[in-house]
C-alpha cells in the first residue's frame, strides 16, 4: 500500500464488507447512499476505505484514533442507563462534510490515525468493563464507516454483558442497516436540520436516507434511539423549522423518542455563525412540547432543559446539571407521584458482566496498556 496516500497503513487489512466490482473495473461501494465508486490506490470519500488491488479494504479496523471515558449523557442518551460511564471510540475519517463538525480534526483527516493504537474488538471489550463501563459508544466520527469493526466488537460484547450504542449520522444504506445495527443496543441519530437544503449545502448529503433510518430503527429494531438536532443561528434555528421537525417525529416515530435540541459553538468551516442563544433552544424545546413530544431536552448549556420530566404530573423525576446526574427519582423505571412508566431501558438488557472477564479485563489493561490513560 505504498502509494495510498491515505491514512496510516495497519499492519494487516482488512477487507471490507458492501461492495462490489463495478463493471469499469472500480470498486463500488455500497455501505452509505455515497454509493462511492473507488478506482485502484484510491479512497472513498470517508478517506478510510481503499481500493487496493481491486478490492476494498477498511482502514479504520482495529485503528481507533479517539479513546475516551465519557458520562453516558454526553453522547448524550438521557433514557439509556442514565448517571452511567460509557467507554468511547472513535477513528478518521466521515461520509458527511459537515461545515460545522466539531470533532473536524479526526473527521476530516487523512492523517490522525498515525497516533491510533491497535486493538481488537475484545480487547475494546475488556478495557470497556476495566474501566467500569457497561457500555461502549462508537463515536466521535461517523461510525457506519469502520462498520466492520463495529459488528465484530458488538459480537464481543454481547459474550460479556456489555451494551454497545451507535451516536450516528444515519447515514446508512438498507443493505448495511440491518448488518449494523441488528447488532447494538442504542443509538442517537444527529438529525442536522429538517430542510434538504440545508442537507445538500451545509453537509453535502441529503436528508431523504436519515429519515429512512430513523423509521427503520423504530419499524424494524429493538434499538432504544434518541435524536440530537445541532441548532445553529439563521441556518436551522427558525421555530417553524423545528415545529415541522418534531411533528414529523410525533407522525412517524411516536411521542416517547427522545429528542435533544442542543447549541451550536463556531467551529471547523463555519466559524461566522455565532453561538446558539439559549432562549433559541428554549423556545424550540417549548415548541417541540407543545406538538406532543413527551421528552425534549437542551444540550450544551445550563439548563433546567436537561432534566427528565413526567410527562403526566410534570415533576422531576432526573436532574442533571450539563452531563452530571445530580438526582434520579425513578422507580423500576416509574415515576413515584403518579406511577406513569417514562419510557426509556433503565437496566441493562445483558446479564452481569461474569467475574472471569473482570479478572481477564484487569490483567489484559495491566500488561498491555498500561501506559493508556483515559
Amino acid at each position: 500500500m505504498e502509494d495510498l496516500k491515505v491514512l496510516q497503513k495497519t499492519e494487516q487489512l482488512h477487507e471490507a464488507r458492501w461492495w462490489e466490482t463495478a463493471p469499469d473495473g472500480r470498486a463500488h461501494c455500497y455501505l452509505c447512499p455515497r454509493h462511492c465508486h473507488i478506482g485502484e490506490g484510491q479512497a472513498g470519500f470517508c478517506f478510510i476505505r481503499v481500493n487496493q488491488g481491486g478490492r476494498l479494504y477498511s482502514l479504520g479496523y482495529g485503528a481507533p484514533a479517539a479513546l475516551q471515558i465519557d458520562p453516558i449523557e454526553k453522547k448524550p442518551l438521557n433514557h439509556f442507563l442514565p448517571g452511567t460511564r460509557i467507554f468511547s471510540m472513535g477513528t478518521a475519517g466521515c461520509n458527511m462534510g459537515c461545515f460545522f463538525c466539531q470533532n473536524w480534526d479526526i473527521s476530516k483527516s487523512r492523517s490522525d490515525q498515525v497516533n491510533s493504537t491497535p486493538l481488537s474488538p475484545e480487547d475494546v471489550v475488556l478495557l470497556a468493563i476495566h474501566y467500569g463501563c457497561p457500555s461502549i459508544a462508537f463515536t466521535y466520527n461517523e461510525p457506519t464507516i469502520w462498520g466492520e469493526y463495529v459488528i465484530d466488537i458488538c459480537e464481543a460484547a454481547k459474550q460479556y454483558g456489555v451494551n454497545t450504542v451507535m451516536v450516528t449520522n444515519g447515514y446508512i444504506t438498507r443493505e448495511a442497516f440491518h448488518d449494523i445495527y441488528d447488532h447494538v443496543d442504542a443509538a442517537n441519530v444527529d438529525l442536522k436540520a429538517f430542510t434538504e437544503e440545508f442537507y445538500g449545502r451545509v453537509t453535502l448529503t441529503h436528508l431523504q436516507p436519515v429519515l429512512d433510518t430513523l423509521l427503520w430503527l423504530k419499524n424494524e429494531t429493538n434499538v432504544w434511539f434518541e435524536i440530537t438536532n445541532l441548532v445553529i443561528p439563521t441556518l436551522n434555528d427558525g421555530v417553524a423549522e423545528s415545529r415541522s421537525l418534531a411533528e414529523w417525529i410525533l407522525k412517524n416515530l411516536g411521542p416517547d423518542v427522545p429528542l435533544h435540541f442542543t447549541a451550536f459553538h463556531p467551529d471547523f468551516k463555519l466559524r461566522d455563525k455565532p453561538r446558539t442563544p439559549p432562549e433559541t433552544l428554549h423556545a424550540a424545546r417549548a415548541v417541540a412540547r407543545e406538538v406532543g413530544l413527551r421528552y425534549v431536552y437542551e444540550g450544551n448549556i445550563f439548563s433546567d432543559g436537561a432534566s427528565t420530566l413526567c410527562p403526566r404530573c410534570d415533576v422531576m423525576l432526573i436532574r442533571r446539571s450539563w452531563h452530571s446526574v445530580e438526582e434520579n427519582l425513578l422507580d423500576d423505571g416509574k415515576c413515584p407521584r403518579c406511577g406513569c412508566a417514562i419510557a426509556g431501558r433503565w437496566s441493562s438488557p445483558h446479564a452481569a458482566i461474569p467475574a472471569p472477564a473482570l479478572v481477564r479485563a484487569r490483567s489484559l489493561a495491566e500488561r498491555r496498556f498500561g501506559a493508556v490513560n483515559l
